[in-house]
This record gives structure tokens, sequence and C-alpha cells, in this order.
């Protein structure tokens, strides 16, 4: 008698839900769920006069929760989730959960799978969308997650051990629109850095040691907001900027090494901000002085990490090139803003000097540079490893 009285009541509050959902004024009428490498996209399509509040939970299992005032699910998803009170996920997504809160509000949660994080949200156009990465499970053709393997399962198994690769952001500075600097020889600098970003792809890869991802891979501009993002969205351990530097006068040449000025940290907001970003912890849920101390200490870590790097570049970059004078410099240049993506933007040479421009024209130059950008980001990876 007990176990049909808690059937019933389980009965009775999974019909209360399902019921609350369908009574609010606006349908949730589609829920998409996609991946793309490492990255899961949700697209929630809800048309609600108040803008869905977003924020993440760490305690426990990680989790993203939405609020959106004045909705509800469609009967078609209610189909969908069967009764359970979630729907499936796939990616970084190991379940969408619903449920109704208060009077007039319907939660959404997502628990994340393992290792999985979250990126981003947008609100537009009557569309939700919420970006993770990591955590990735297989999908087969229809849409339908595989499980993952049990510990148990995995202990039989020959010692199976999953190692994360370093990912490695490529970013040729310039392109399209902007062709950046032009030496006297009409050698474009959005061309230079292009061909050098493409030479340490090809070193990266054939190391088989890196993941590697390209800002841009053709002549196309990409504006520094998104190449920052795509840094963000691929879980960059190193963003790497290539540029050719010029100057009026055309006497000064050699390479230099530039990371975030300490005049410029403030400007981390603006990324911050504008890009709904949550690092390692939950700012919306943080008053404003406490969210400012976190991303303070996420931005300490990055600049550490940079500086190391830098050095380590440089010293690197003294064998293959001829180097400015007080080689490592600081600025507040926009794609060294992230606050969680260690960044440096390497400078290799003045197109604005005869000799430096004859230089990053040749095939040969551009590989022995990227040779030393390789070694560089071996030897930087290799003394992370041996610190933690």
């Amino acid at each position: 008698m007990k176990l049909i009285a808690l059937s019933l009541r389980i009965l009775l509050v999974l019909g209360w839900v399902m019921l609350g959902c369908r009574a609010m004024a606006a349908d949730i009428s589609d829920i998409r769920m996609t991946t793309e490498g490492v990255q899961t996209n949700l697209h929630i399509n809800v048309d609600v006069h108040k803008k869905p509040n977003v924020f993440t939970m760490d305690a426990g299992n990680p989790r993203i929760v939405m609020d959106v005032a004045g909705a509800g699910l469609s009967t078609v998803l209610l189909a969908k989730a069967k009764d359970k009170g979630y729907i499936e996920g796939i990616g970084a997504i190991n379940k969408l959960r619903f449920a109704k809160r208060g009077e007039n509000e319907l939660r959404l949660v997502v628990d994340l799978n393992d290792d999985a994080k979250y990126l981003s949200h947008a609100y537009k156009n009557g569309v939700l969308s919420v970006i993770m990465t990591g955590g990735k499970r297989s999908v087969i053709a229809d849409g339908i997650p595989v499980p993952r393997l049990k510990s148990s399962r995995l202990k039989k198994s020959k010692k199976a051990k999953i190692i994360k690769k370093p990912v490695i952001v490529i970013d040729p500075g310039h392109g399209g629109r902007d062709p950046g600097a032009i030496g006297s020889a009409k050698v474009r600098e959005e061309t230079v850095t292009l061909k050098a970003a493409l030479e340490l792809r090809r070193q990266l890869q054939a190391s088989g040691r890196y993941k590697v991802v390209m800002t841009r891979t053709t002549d196309k501009y990409v504006e520094h907001n998104k190449r920052v993002l795509i840094a963000r969205k691929a879980g960059a351990d190193l963003f790497i900027s290539l540029h050719a530097d010029s100057l009026k006068s055309s006497a000064t040449r050699g390479a230099s090494v530039y990371t975030l000025a300490t005049r410029a940290e403030g400007r981390t907001y603006e990324v911050v901000n504008n890009q709904n970003w949550v690092l390692d912890v939950d700012l919306t849920r943080k008053s404003a002085p406490v969210s400012d101390i976190l991303v303070d200490l996420a931005q300490r870590k990055t600049l550490t990490k940079s500086g190391q790097f830098a050095d380590i570049l440089i010293s690197e970059m003294q064998k293959k090139t001829r180097m400015v004078g007080n080689s490592h410099r600081r600025a507040g240049l926009y794609v060294l803003l992230a606050p969680d993506v260690p960044a440096v933007l390497l400078e290799m040479g003045f197109i604005s000097n005869k000799s430096d421009e004859k230089l990053l024209s040749s095939a040969a130059h551009r590989k022995k540079l990227m040779i030393g950008v390789t070694t560089a980001i071996n030897r930087h990876f290799k003394k992370s490893k041996t610190a933690s």
C-alpha cells in the first residue's frame, strides 16, 4: 500500500508539473541541441517579454540554470520528454530538466557531462542560445546519445587513458578589407601573417602534440572580438597572434613580442560583459565587487602564463632572427584581453624595412621563424607539465 501511495504521489507531482507548464502564456516551441567539434550549442525558441535569466551552479554536478518568465513547454516537447521531466542531451549536455517555478516561471536546468563547461549565452529574436564545450558523448545518426562506458568497464580495458592535447589558437593578423601594413616592395602584412600561420599549423600538427585552431585560413577579415571568442570557444591553452610591424622610419627592423599591459587590464571587462562570459565561477550570482575580484584573480593567473611564454618565445626567436631592443613589449591590444586565455602577439619583423620585408616574403625565413615558435610552445608545455 505504501508503494502504491508513493507511486500515486509521483504521478500527481509529474502531472502538476506538466499541467503547470501547459498553463503558462508562451510555449517553448522548439529545443535544438547540436555539436560541432568540442562545442555544443543549445537553442531554445521562446518569445517572451522578459529576457531569460541564465546563470551557472558549480556545487555538486555543474549545471546551467535558465529561468524563463511567462513560458511553458509545448505539447510536442512534453511528449518528447515522455513524462520524465527531462530531455536526453548530447555533447556537453547530459540532460535538460524542466519544472514550474513560482506562479508564472519555468526553470530549465542543463546538467553538464564530466569536463564540460559553459562558454556564453545570448537571447535574440526570441531564441535563447547557450554555448558549451567539452564532455562530448558519441551521437549516432538519429541524434540519440550513446551512453559512456561505466568506470568498471574502463578498468577492464587495456588501461584506457585519455590525454588532452593542449589547444593552440593561431591568429593571422588583418585580412580581407584590412590588408595591414604594406612594404615598399608591396608585400602585404595580411599575406605574410597568413602564410606564417599556415606554416606554424603544419609544424604543430606534424608533432601530433596539439590541437590547432585558426581564426582565419583565407584572405578574409575577422573582427577582433570574434578572434577572442574563437579562442574561448576552443578552450584555448595558448593564443598566438602573428603580425608584421611598421613605422614611418624605414631604418628600424627586428621582431618583438607583446603581452597585455597593466594599464589595459581594466578593458578585460569589455570582453566579459559583451560576450556574457562566465569564467570558472558564477559571476551572475555574485555582487559586483566580488565579481571584479574573481575576474582579477583569473586574469592574474593568465597574465603570468602569458608572460612566461613570452620570455620563452623571445629566447627562441633570438636564435632565428634579429630582435628589437626591449623585445618584450606590453600594449592594450584587443586580442590580448581574454581573462582566461594566455595570449601573445608576435611582430615577426618590420615590413616597413626593406631587409625585413624581403625576409618576411621568403618561405624559408618564415619556416625558420615558425620553427622557433614551435620550439617555444614545446618548451612552454613541457615546463607546465613538469610544474603540475
